[in-house]
């Protein structure tokens, strides 16, 4: 999406500065305390959420069995991980937000190439997911995070689709009918490319940071995590 484009649809939006109220009922889960993989993901060059931005919330999806693959692929302590640089435009962004009275829930962050790998095996020719063989996901390093929009309660805010939800209606362009839901949209998308972060024109809640043009080499870091998944030949 060139800025232009995106300049364009923040245009039709730049008075709207007040969170919508309107929210729809959803499983939340509330964020554990992180496990010892946490202080050693510095050394591989990131940063745990929960603790450098500790009012974002976190609600990692792939920890439940809600998603996809229908089981947690996810441990329950999974760590919320990112590189250092997009960590500090994620926190940008989370304060544009705050100031609007919304904020952020996290669904995904740092992925261990480990789930990559089965998500590409289990996500029924959806397209959702980048096959390992071609390129990996920016979320294997840690440089783009699955995010939606929460109110000053933390209740999550009504937008296109829910996570992994694919198809047309989850396209970053919304062509519904629900001003509530452009409103978000558009509350979230803005705050994100302010902070530094590139749109998917596929999924309205994966943002990669523009910092890396090209993605860096995914963060083999599974094993620290509990999931060990053997690669397929």
């Amino acid at each position: 999406m060139t800025n232009s484009r995106w300049l364009a649809a923040a245009s039709a939006v730049a008075a709207l500065a007040a969170c919508s109220c309107s929210s729809r009922q959803i499983e939340l889960r509330t964020a554990l305390v992180p496990s010892r993989a946490a202080e050693m993901a510095a050394a591989h060059g990131l940063i745990d959420v929960r603790t450098f931005a500790p009012d974002i919330a976190v609600d990692l999806r792939y920890a439940t069995p809600f998603n996809v693959a229908r089981r947690p692929l996810y441990p329950p302590d999974m760590p919320c991980l990112l590189r250092t640089g997009t960590a500090v435009k994620l926190k940008k962004a989370q304060a544009l937000l705050r100031a609007k009275g919304c904020g952020l829930r996290i669904w995904d962050a740092w992925r261990p190439p480990e789930v990559q790998l089965i998500l590409v095996a289990e996500e029924g020719n959806t397209g959702l997911f980048m096959d390992p063989k071609s390129s990996w996901s920016r979320h294997c390093s840690g440089a783009a995070v699955d995010v939606t929009l929460i109110d000053s309660r933390g209740v999550e805010q009504e937008m296109p689709t829910y996570h992994d939800e694919g198809g047309p209606a989850a396209s970053y362009q919304y062509t519904g009918h629900s001003a509530k839901v452009r409103r978000n949209l558009h509350l979230l998308q803005g705050a994100m490319f302010d902070a530094g972060f590139q749109l998917l024109d596929t999924e309205w809640w994966h943002f990669d940071d523009a910092g890396h043009y090209l993605s860096p080499p995914p963060v083999v870091f599974g094993s620290a995590v509990g999931i060990h998944v053997s690669r397929p030949e």
